[in-house]
């Protein structure tokens, strides 16, 4: 049993000394492999990035203002009426699309009960005047001769003819009489007799028609509305900004959208009021053609104001603080400029010089003093 027990401890630490071995002679092992392959620093590389660049070139650019809007007619009236009757027929009928000549009837009233009160009243005007004319003719001698040439005058079917002169004495006489007072309630009452004829106020077209006739037609009732063909204005409505570059008698580019025309329009009024909803200022264009007609809908292109010594780049090239990129001696520098006027896509900017170099498309990873290789492209205003 001794000699067993032995030899398993003998076993037993001859494989101990040997793990021992590898594991040392492992470790040498990976020593030497690692000496062999010393580590090498990786040399940084400059990357040179290709950009395309604009050449400056200051010069003019008139702003163009898009806008559009819907078409009305310049001179437009609507037809209301001041009495009561009923509506008389006549020729031309009162049908929309119907055009009249200034001072061609529109709309007759019948008017025949109004008009023998009228022709009462004169009468009695009449009648009242002659009672007096023997107290005038031994108190007034030449103001009773006046007066007969004022009753000479005077016919029941026609509009009473205007006053004499009269002295101060003669006035107070008649008027204590009543006449003075007489004569200008008939007055009032021929005034009244002339709304039941509407007459066309200048050539021109009806364009709506609201009653026909025979109907009964009322105080204040709206009739139709009558418009003059070829005269027009055109709404638009622009942001605030633009306005201050907008001045009354610019000229505006119009242009019909279904018939692919265009028209030459001028701007006449500019509202000083703004829209407190949409902060927008109307502004009226107005349009002379026999073409158009009302209600059309048409594009405006309106010339605003031009500005000199300047240049058009894209917006995107604009940081929050008005700079762009240029490029120095093949490296990028920072410029400041002053925008004056941006459209959808542009940015009308000064403070460039001529031939500038600036970067032409958004750079992404920029910085000041990167280094590039420029690429001149052509530029277009």
């Amino acid at each position: 049993m001794s000699e067993k027990s032995t030899l398993k401890n003998s076993r037993k630490w001859i494989l101990i000394v040997l793990g021992i071995v590898i594991l040392f002679g492992s470790y040498k092992i990976s020593q030497t492999i690692a000496n062999s392959k010393p580590s090498k620093s990786r040399e940084s590389k400059v990357v040179t990035k290709e950009v395309y660049t604009l050449k400056v070139t200051n010069g003019s650019y008139q702003v163009q203002i898009p806008s559009n809007g819907v078409l009305n007619a310049y001179k437009r009236i609507s037809l209301t009426s001041r009495v009561q009757g009923v509506m008389q027929t006549i020729e031309p009928l009162f049908k929309v699309g119907q055009k009249y000549k200034k001072g061609q009837t529109l709309v007759q009233i019948d008017a025949s009960d109004f008009k023998a009160n009228v022709i009462a009243q004169r009468a009695s005007l009449y009648n009242l005047i002659t009672s007096v004319l023997p107290d005038l003719q031994l108190d007034f001698p030449v103001a009773h001769s006046n007066w007969r040439i004022f009753l000479q005058k005077f016919e029941l079917q026609k509009p009473v003819p205007a006053l004499p002169l009269m002295e101060e004495n003669v006035k107070l006489f008649v008027s204590g009489r009543g006449i003075i007072s007489s004569y200008y309630s008939l007055q009032n009452l021929e005034q009244s007799l002339k709304f039941y004829s509407i007459k066309a106020p200048f050539d021109g077209v009806l364009v709506a028609a609201n009653t026909t006739e025979g109907s009964l037609v009322r105080p204040g009732q709206e009739l139709g509305e009558f418009i003059a063909p070829g005269n027009y204005e055109l709404m638009v409505a622009l942001p605030k900004s633009y306005v201050d570059n907008v001045e009354v008698g610019a000229k505006v580019s119009l242009k019909s959208v279904d018939a692919d025309q265009t028209y030459q329009g001028v701007i006449k009024r500019i509202n000083a009021q703004v829209n407190t909803q949409t902060q927008s200022v109307a502004v009226y264009i107005q349009v002379k053609n026999p073409k158009l007609k009302e209600g059309m809908f048409l594009e405006a292109q309106i010339e605003a104001k031009e500005f000199d010594n300047v240049f058009a780049i894209n917006r995107g090239l604009l940081d929050g603080d008005q700079q762009l990129y240029v490029v120095v001696a093949n490296k990028l520098e920072l410029k400041r400029v002053v925008p004056l006027h941006f459209t959808e896509t542009l940015a009308i900017v000064s403070g460039l010089e001529n031939l500038d170099e600036i970067v032409a498309q958004p750079l992404i990873g920029a910085f000041v003093g990167m280094e590039v290789l420029p690429s001149v492209i052509t530029s277009s205003k």
